[in-house]
């Protein structure tokens, strides 16, 4: 996987961006750190708990940590027979963790209508939500910006009741009721397109579709059902290839420079493998209308649009040298990474290259969009119980 796993994000020269641009487009409010579904019923259950509670708690953030690390131990063992999938802080209960579930879902939660927003349309933030559950304590209440937040009504309504014993300290399940999942897709077939509202999103197509084993969301049977986002889709797929080579170049690139420039002996792995990846994804990289991307994409600076342009021309040369890419890729990650680029023609690149070892270093793959993890959450909404399709089997949901 290019991006994530517990490796961490690997983003040398800018591809994440493209990665986030096709995925908020095509999977409206998903992200990576997604596990399971439920939790976008636990967290505004979690708000509506805290609300009821009388005498009202003077710290209402502190107070919400609270119960959801309480969550956490409700969820971390089923029946006695150690975590569930997908527990987010299961594997280090009872220890706090710094990327809670409504930090992990607070942008599903808007976008797919289970938390509404402002009257302007903006999402509330979760330090808005404790000032409103607090708002009937204080004479003035603001927004993150400054704003007051008096004439914001409790922005969960039309929840569905949480099942019985929420309220207690019972063990939970991460499985949806069959109403739970009823009420979700109702949800999920209402996300429209970020780019026309009149049209549904693809997320929204897909919910209810047997995905089968598509291994990338660009295949021909979900480019069948993408409806007007099928030319955009494929773009992306297009794209998610040209940067499965461009991540190969790079690292061919660094492989090179500390054998050449550096003088250490080096293995070629990356240089191999390179070959390889352009032969597997060159020809769909090859197809890619640099003019509707950058349509697609929006605005990319200037060094990532530059490695992206001179990868196209250079996989469309056939040629299989990659170092007339040098200069374009160092700016790239100079642009970045600063004094950290191993690509710099510095002593503080040549330190970088010392450090890297191109054993540790993984190879190249397209760019996903977040397909595993919205896999992951429509099976969920499939209510099966006999584990996640086998294309999924082992996937880390990062």
């Amino acid at each position: 996987m290019m991006f994530g796993g517990n490796a961490g994000v690997r983003d040398e020269v800018g591809f994440l961006i493209v990665h986030q641009r096709y995925s908020d487009h095509l999977f409206p409010g998903t992200s990576v750190l997604h596990t399971r579904l439920r939790y976008t019923l636990f967290i505004p259950w979690l708000y509506q708990s805290l609300r009821a509670k009388r005498p009202v708690p003077k710290d209402f953030a502190q107070a919400f940590i609270a119960l959801e690390h309480g969550l956490t131990g409700r969820l971390q063992f089923k029946d006695g027979e150690g975590e569930p999938d997908g527990v987010i802080g299961g594997e280090v209960y009872p220890r706090a963790i710094s990327q809670p579930p409504a930090y992990v879902y607070w942008t599903a939660l808007a976008k797919w209508g289970l938390i509404g927003t402002r009257p302007d349309g903006r999402p509330l933030s979760r330090s808005d939500m404790a000032r409103l559950l607090a708002a009937g304590s204080k004479r003035s209440i603001h927004d993150d910006d400054g704003k007051p937040l008096e004439t914001v009504a409790w922005p969960i309504t039309s929840m569905i009741d949480a099942p019985a014993g929420w309220d207690g300290d019972g063990k939970l399940t991460l499985e949806l009721s069959a109403r739970e999942r009823e009420f979700l897709a109702r949800k999920l077939r209402a996300v429209r397109s970020p780019s026309d509202p009149s049209e549904p999103s693809l997320l929204s197509k897909l919910v209810g579709r047997s995905l089968g084993d598509a291994v990338h969301c660009w295949g021909d049977d979900i480019l069948g059902l993408a409806g007007k986002d099928a030319a955009r889709l494929k773009r992306a797929g297009q794209a998610a290839a040209l940067s499965a080579i461009g991540r190969a170049v790079y690292a061919a690139l660094v492989e090179s420079l500390k054998e050449l420039r550096d003088k250490r002996p080096q293995g070629n792995p990356h240089r191999k493998d390179l070959g390889d990846v352009v032969e597997e994804w060159g020809s769909q990289a090859s197809a890619l209308d640099f003019a509707q991307f950058l349509d697609d994409v929006g605005y990319l600076p200037a060094p990532v649009e530059a490695v992206l342009r001179e990868t196209l021309v250079w996989v469309r040369s056939r040629t299989k040298d990659p170092a007339p890419l040098l200069d374009v890729y160092e700016r790239a990650e100079y642009s970045r990474k600063g004094d950290r680029a191993r690509l710099a023609n510095n002593q503080f690149g040549v330190d970088r290259r010392m450090e890297w070892q191109g054993e540790k270093h993984g190879f190249a793959e397209p760019l996903h969009y977040r397909w595993d993890n919205v896999k992951r959450l429509l099976w969920d909404l499939e209510g099966s119980h006999e584990g996640p399709p086998a294309c999924m089997a082992g996937t880390a949901l990062s």
